[in-house]
């Protein structure tokens, strides 16, 4: 008697075909297509409040000011970027550079009370799931929603 082969090929209802582990066909359906939908997502209800995918991601750290060494580090992003994404916000009215009371040699951005509100209404979009979810039923949505939980939510 044979054993079975430890290889299969799983496919996925996107219409790929990945041979492998199923942690491995898991991994690429999430790196390649739901990283995507996630990311188009994100970005369409950005473009909803006139804010390029940057300036969106700028915005939500915003929700208390920061200074600009520390944004471009938890954005990953070059110092330089922040001051060009800041420098447009600035212009748009919708953050302003604070002394940094601990230095005053750097300066803190922060949003305004338009950027405040622009904030609350980006964050507002993007509390609506995004249409895809409704290809799940109610049951299938709770279920992923444990599994992803077992995943990504750290037990304290």
């Amino acid at each position: 008697m044979s054993k079975p082969s430890a290889r299969r090929v799983y496919s996925l209802s996107v219409g790929t075909a990945v041979e492998g582990k199923a942690a491995e066909a898991l991994w690429k359906l999430l790196r390649d297509e739901a990283f995507a939908s996630l990311r188009d997502d994100f970005s369409t209800k950005a473009s909803e409040c006139a804010l390029s995918l940057s300036q969106a991601k700028l915005i939500r750290e915003l929700a208390s000011p920061q200074s600009q060494r520390e944004l471009a580090r938890r954005l990953h992003y070059d110092p330089s970027n922040i001051t060009a994404l800041a420098d447009s916000l600035e212009e748009r009215g919708l953050l302003e550079r604070q002394p940094d009371a601990s230095d005053r040699r750097f300066r803190r951005l922060a949003l305004t009370r338009e950027g405040e509100k622009l904030r609350i209404g980006l964050e507002q979009r993007l509390a609506r799931p995004p249409e895809f979810l409704n290809r799940l039923s109610h049951a299938e949505q709770k279920e992923l929603l444990e599994l992803l939980g077992k995943i990504f939510v750290r037990q304290i």
